[in-house]
């Protein structure tokens, strides 16, 4: 890398930090949900506006959704980020996105000399509803991220541990519709949604011991509303997780066999639909992952460990549209789970102010790695188009 554009990014963090470290206490401070990123966005959106960037908003039609770009006008690479700034409900920023709005907030500015001098653009991605709506997948099959080269994102986590595989996901809902009757005076008369939908659920967890890799999970969120009353409807949701398609596929043939099952045992009938989107596994591209990984160890002294992330991202989707990475970042809370008020708490302390600081840093590098060096950048496409296959 040239030492002089390395050296301009890294002063480039240092003179953002206060502003950063503000973006980061404003989200802890004042979370918003999916969907209701109206604050969130707008702090963001005026910063990078401030900062000399273009901003779109309402980026693909999705409400507190932004596109923030630096252009030369002139060929080169284009590096893209994404900014998350949901919380989840009651407890804040406990996935970290106070973290991962800041820290490419501050990386996407800080790239802006290398742009003028070396073309190509930076783009900014401001992604809403991550934990609720999986807005990158709207954003994804729109084409959105189709202008970038590269897409470079971090997440805080317990530990450093490098990008690697994240889950595939789905879900269902089930509704079984029985018959009401007094359960005392005339239960002959009705057919028991209930019983269905246990016998449902005790189905689907006996048959899912048998699919190799999958984490298949339910609830019954509606079971009836008085004793007396056998009940007529009832619902049953499950979420599969798997880290690769298949087992997802078989998730929902034994949820379809075990609803047609359970209805012949007493003549209820159903109804199966999608309950959340759908996300594909995480496609991480080691080319262009090892890059940052090497880089933030240099800033941070602090080391990548291998092994999977066990939930799903949206960023999945996209990861098989561009050359994706989503290293995990430590922020000095090792074995504190994420949507925890302890892991929101973390990302206040002096180890979250470093992770956010080091990643900063180190997406802004290593998307000046990728436009300084064709040999790397042609390395990342070969490995991203050989994935495909």
């Amino acid at each position: 890398m040239s030492k002089t554009f390395e050296e301009n990014i890294k002063n480039s963090i240092d003179d953002q930090l206060d502003t950063l470290m503000g973006i980061k206490r404003y989200l802890y401070e004042f979370p918003e949900t999916g969907g209701e990123e109206e604050k969130s966005s707008a702090l963001l959106i005026a910063y990078l506006r401030k900062q000399g960037f273009d901003v779109t908003e309402d980026f693909c039609d999705i409400p507190w959704a932004f596109r923030a770009a630096y252009d030369s006008g002139r060929p080169g690479v284009a590096i893209g980020f994404t900014a998350e700034y949901d919380a989840l409900p009651e407890i804040g920023h406990a996935c970290g996105h106070n973290i991962i709005a800041s820290a490419p907030t501050g990386a996407a500015v800080a790239l802006r000399t290398a742009v003028d001098e070396l073309g190509g653009k930076v783009v900014l991605y401001g992604t809403p509803g991550e934990e609720n709506l999986d807005c990158k997948i709207d954003m994804a099959n729109a084409g959105a991220f189709s202008e970038v080269d590269v897409l470079i994102n971090i997440h805080p986590y317990g530990h450093n541990q490098r990008s690697g595989r994240s889950t595939a996901f789905d879900s269902w809902k089930v509704d079984f519709y029985g018959k009401a009757a007094h359960a005392g005076l005339h239960p002959e008369d009705g057919i028991n949604a209930l019983d269905t939908a246990v016998n449902f659920y005790q189905m689907v967890n006996y048959e899912k011991l048998e699919i190799d890799g999958l984490n298949l999970h339910g609830v019954i969120p509606e079971g009836g509303v008085k004793y007396s009353i056998i009940p007529d409807h009832t619902v049953v949701k499950f979420a599969a997780r798997a880290y690769s398609p298949g087992p997802i596929k078989a998730a929902e043939a034994i949820i379809r066999s075990a609803a047609e099952a359970a209805c012949e045992m007493n003549g209820s009938t159903y109804t199966i639909e999608g309950d959340e989107a759908p996300n594909l596994p995480l496609n991480t591209n080691r080319t262009l992952a090892q890059v940052f990984e090497d880089i933030y160890e240099e800033l941070s002294g602090e080391a990548f460990e291998d092994g999977d992330f066990g939930a799903s991202l949206d960023l999945g989707d996209v990861s098989w549209k561009v050359p994706t990475i989503v290293p995990l970042v430590g922020i000095g809370c090792p074995g504190t789970d994420l949507h925890t008020p302890e892991f929101r708490e973390a990302t206040m302390t002096e180890a979250g102010d470093n992770a956010m600081k080091w990643s900063a840093e180190a997406m802004a590098l290593t998307g000046l790695r990728v436009m300084e060096d064709p040999e790397l950048l042609r390395a990342i496409r070969k490995e991203f188009v050989h994935s495909l296959t």
